[in-house]
């Protein structure tokens, strides 16, 4: 006949080594933070380097020199294509914005390959309308917006960085692409 000691023992052995392997993360998240924190910050590096060689290839590839496009503080490329009048103001927040627009990869590989298109998103106009400053549509037209106007079309050169929503989700990760530069060719049709 077993002991009630020699049954409890195992498993009072078995409670405490669960919960140190429960308490066990917490304990040490004050030195990991900081190594976790830092790891983070230097992929992001990481990152914003290959985004910005890409970035770089694809306008080599082009033959873009540097009077032929304006590259903001965040990274964000955009290339002339058509100027709208200069009459109509630059798009402001809270403002209606009305676009057409054609997303492909830069990528020497994948370069040309569409990812998506205004026309196919099933509405008359064949177009996207966001309310600038709303945070609805990536960062990188979200900046590219209040750089335009009515009747401007641009090849917006948007880093990965750039390519997220205001919830900081990639604009592709539901697709399974892994983050990467974009190119837009975009135009504001209306603006109200």
């Amino acid at each position: 006949m077993r002991n009630v000691f020699s049954l409890a023992r195992p498993t009072l052995v078995l409670r405490l080594a669960a919960l140190l392997l429960v308490a066990a993360p917490v304990l040490s998240a004050c030195d990991s933070k900081g190594s976790i924190a830092k790891q983070t910050e230097k992929l992001l590096e990481q990152q914003k380097a290959a985004d910005e060689a890409s970035i770089q290839a694809y306008l080599t590839r082009h033959n873009i020199n540097g009077s032929s496009y304006t590259r903001t503080s965040t990274g964000l490329y955009l290339i002339n294509v058509t100027d709208g009048p200069a009459s109509n103001p630059l798009i402001k927040a809270g403002q209606k914005v009305t676009t057409v627009y054609v997303g492909k990869y830069i990528g020497e590989t994948t370069e040309n390959q569409e990812f998506d298109n205004s026309s196919n998103n099933r509405t008359a106009c064949g177009c996207l309308n966001f309310v600038s400053g709303a945070n609805s549509v990536i960062a990188g037209w979200e900046e590219a917006a209040l750089l335009m106007r009515k009747g401007d079309r641009k090849i917006l050169l948007i880093p990965s960085s750039l390519a997220t929503m205001s919830n900081g989700a990639f604009l592709l990760a539901s697709q399974g692409i892994a983050a990467q530069p974009l190119l837009f060719d975009m135009e504001v049709t209306d603006v109200k």
